[in-house]
């Protein structure tokens, strides 16, 4: 019986420690499901605070770009009222509208009709001053001039109105931007549409040697090195040259006067109208005004050629102007003859005189 009860004892001891271990499994996985709840629940949360975050964040960044841009342009405004007229290309589409000179085209509120144009070329140090007026009409109302100028130094400036009371202009502040190649006139008081007035300005330059604009080239004669000064202007140098609306539909006539030591001559577009000599050895010569024209039309050159010349059956002087040698070798005859034949040809067949007094060619300088 004692040995019964202690068995009976221990049955019921292990009965209940293995009905104990039973009771025990159910509340482990309700556990175990809670706490897997409970990571759902915080990976859920997680992500949304990161959406939410993210998006906070994006807003942010917009709106620290809308004010950077905002100050920058405060601050590129406030630079173009300190230093007339800021050099950087910064602004916004406001800012273009206002200022004309940061498009890449010139504005369209003037309009030029004659340019005069006189330039003192010196050969001896390559460099070349001159003054420009130029005669312009209004077509919509504005405070700017906008000119194209490229290296060159402007001295001076005047602009003068030819209306009923005519008078100088009172000009607010003038300063280059070179990044689309243009000198800016800010007047205190707009300009009127439908009214002609002039620009006055005078400035200097170098005798480049890259071929483009007003440069200078050379030969040799006789074992002697031989310098010339000639324009390349097509299609965008004229600037080069002088200040000037230096796109082809700006249309203009052109009277030009060069002035350089006896010892060159000079060609241009039209003949010489007047040929002046002044007492330091130096010549000046007046050519006469060219038809209406774009820029890139005009040219001009100042050098020791000789030529030959042949006359049409219509009565226009062709000459051809080349180093002395090549014209005595008779190197360009070929070339006067033919354009003899050709112009003739061009005459007859479309029954157009043709409308310059004379054609020149100048051929190459190199020898």
């Amino acid at each position: 019986m004692g040995i019964e009860d202690n068995n009976m004892r221990n049955g019921r001891g292990l009965s209940d420690q293995w009905a104990d271990s039973m009771v025990v499994r159910p509340r482990t996985t309700e556990r175990s499901i809670t706490v897997h709840k409970k990571l759902v629940l915080g990976f859920a949360i997680s992500i949304l605070t990161l959406i939410v975050v993210t998006a906070i964040a994006v807003l942010l960044s917009v709106r620290f770009e809308e004010c950077a841009g905002e100050s920058s342009s405060r601050g590129a405004n406030g630079s173009n009222a300190k230093f007339n007229g800021s050099r950087d290309g910064n602004g916004n589409h406001k800012d273009e509208e206002a200022q004309p000179w940061r498009h890449l085209r010139l504005p369209t509120s003037l309009r030029p009709r004659h340019y005069d144009l006189r330039l003192s070329v010196n050969m001896d140090n390559f460099t070349f001053s001159g003054e420009v007026n130029i005669e312009f009409e209004c077509v919509n109302s504005t405070k700017f001039i906008v000119l194209h100028t490229d290296r060159l130094e402007v001295e001076k400036v005047a602009v003068y109105s030819d209306n009923k009371k005519p008078g100088v202009m009172r000009i607010h502040r003038q300063f280059h931007y070179p990044g689309n190649q243009v000198y800016v006139i800010a007047l205190h008081r707009e300009l009127k549409p439908m009214r002609t007035y002039k620009v006055n300005i005078t400035f200097d330059a170098q005798i480049e040697s890259e071929l483009l604009g007003f440069f200078r080239s050379s030969y040799i004669l006789q074992g002697e090195r031989r310098y010339m000064a000639v324009t390349q202007f097509s299609p965008t140098h004229a600037r080069k040259a002088f200040p000037c609306f230096d796109e082809p539909i700006y249309k203009a006539t052109f009277r030009v006067s060069l002035r350089h030591d006896a010892s060159y001559l000079s060609l241009s577009n039209m003949p010489v109208e007047a040929s002046i000599s002044d007492d330091d050895g130096w010549v000046t010569n007046h050519f006469s005004r060219t038809p209406r024209m774009s820029t890139y039309y005009l040219a001009w050159a100042v050098c020791n050629f000789t030529y030959r010349e042949v006359t049409t059956d219509s009565g226009v002087v062709i000459r051809l102007y080349a180093r002395p040698n090549a014209i005595q070798s008779g190197a360009g005859d070929y070339a006067l003859h033919i354009t003899k034949r050709l112009l003739q040809f061009y005459e007859d067949y479309f029954k157009v005189k043709y409308s310059l007094p004379k054609l020149g060619e100048t051929r190459g300088a190199r020898g």
